[in-house]
């Protein structure tokens, strides 16, 4: 990702502002803001035709309602559902408390994750040490009241308020968002279905979760080769480097992404190298002026419209399998895509997040906020478009309860039966 600040090198005007104010914003602070919001995605959005929205009239619909807002955490979510009038998850509006969380690489949890299933809310991971573990609280519980009011009926309220975003997987991280919102140490009451139909009430509190970057590899028990990462920065890619030099003598990799939101486009073409011999041609890419991305007035190209793979002699050949879901984005999306289209690995899982734009950097708004807004669409060799659509899995495994409380991993297990499949066949062949 790169830095508002170089922008300004390459031609752009630099939309760095003073820290935001310790006051409340009053009316002309919030217009200045909104100005700044709308024009900057009215000028530099990478889509002129806005994704059909007609832009101008988005401007006109939520002006009113964000100089109306009781608070100034409201004006910052008027300011985000009118950007997702874009349907794109990548451009959007982060309060000041967003910001903060976010540059601390913090996010708030009640320390349990779910998903809708089958008309049902299913736990899907529980944070060990939070209150929710410590309450009992388990994956492939069922969640069936949110304080005083059935879960899907609180859940479906807290979407229909959500903004609209890529698509309906990642509308949902919108909606549990909102569950989470509230000061930290904050209290809710939520009660679970255990398998044998017996409920508990749980009160857990909001509290700060961060997550380090964390690389594994490992051989599995099967002979094949694994790595997982949480995300795409580069100092964690240069670790999955050592985990793919150590595995080149497996006969087949999983890659598992699950649950990884993305990061640096920079960091999935490195790797991406790591597992094409020869020069591949994978795509393209779409900017606003149909020109590559620059620096210094057009001197130094930092993203090519043409997405090329040059090849390593050294590169790991045997086959790859790429685990996905629905939290799975972006740069996460990009790798698994690319290496599907090229027909270099498989995919397996569920459908991913659909969230594949870029963008290059925050524009700091005026009082405090940051906005984030897609400069670059990612077209496949095979002419597909990720984003609004998810990489579809070529072996579709979707969330079974049943799994879930046994602690299976139905994806993995299917993942080594495709890689032992291609093996065969490729030693047929031989």
């Amino acid at each position: 990702m790169i830095g508002r600040q170089m922008g300004e090198m390459a031609g752009v005007p630099t939309q760095v502002v003073p820290p935001p104010p310790s006051a409340k914003l009053d009316a002309a602070a919030r217009t200045k803001a909104f100005d700044f919001v709308w024009n900057t995605i009215n000028e530099r959005y990478y889509d002129p035709k806005f994704h059909g929205a007609d832009w101008r009239a988005v401007g006109d619909r939520y002006r009113p309602l964000a100089l109306a807002a009781p608070d100034d955490e409201a004006f910052w979510d008027v300011l985000d559902r009118m950007t997702g009038e874009l349907r794109d998850a990548h451009t959007r509006v982060e309060s000041p408390l967003r910001v903060e969380l976010r540059k601390h690489e913090e996010s708030v949890t009640f320390g349990f994750g779910f998903v809708p299933l089958d008309g049902r809310l299913v736990v899907t991971s529980v944070f060990i040490d939070s209150d929710a573990w410590w309450a009992g609280v388990r994956s492939g519980m069922r969640l069936v009241a949110i304080g005083e009011e059935p879960a899907m009926q609180a859940y479906e309220k807290l979407r229909a308020e959500s903004r609209f975003d890529s698509t309906p997987q990642s509308r949902h991280q919108r909606a549990v968002r909102r569950l989470l919102m509230g000061e930290v140490g904050s209290k809710m009451a939520f009660t679970f279905e255990r398998a044998d139909a017996s409920r508990f009430t749980a009160t857990l509190r909001r509290q700060r979760l961060r997550q380090p970057p964390t690389e594994i590899h490992r051989v599995l028990p099967s002979g094949f080769g694994y790595l997982r990462f949480n995300e795409w920065s580069i100092p964690l890619i240069m670790r999955a480097f050592d985990g793919v030099n150590e595995l080149s003598d497996t006969p087949g990799i999983v890659i598992d992404l699950r649950g990884n939101p993305g990061g640096a486009a920079l960091a999935v073409n490195m790797l991406l190298e790591r597992f094409y011999r020869d020069r591949t041609e994978t795509g393209r890419v779409i900017t606003r002026t149909g020109k590559p991305v620059s620096l210094f007035f057009g001197a130094i190209e930092i993203i090519k419209l043409k997405r090329v793979i040059e090849g390593e002699r050294n590169a790991y050949t045997g086959p790859i399998v790429v685990l996905l879901n629905a939290q799975s984005a972006s740069a996460s999306e990009l790798f698994a895509a690319t290496l599907q289209a090229t027909g270099r690995a498989k995919v397996v899982g569920q459908p991913s997040c659909g969230c594949l734009l870029g963008f290059l950097g925050y524009a700091h708004v005026p009082g405090g906020a940051d906005l984030a807004y897609s400069e670059v669409g990612f077209e496949l060799s095979n002419g597909k478009h990720i984003e609004g659509e998810g990489v579809i899995p070529d072996k579709l495994v979707p969330i079974d309860p049943a799994d879930l409380q046994i602690n299976r991993d139905r994806v993995l297990e299917e993942a080594q039966a495709l890689l032992a499949t291609a093996v065969e066949g490729r030693a047929g062949k031989q």
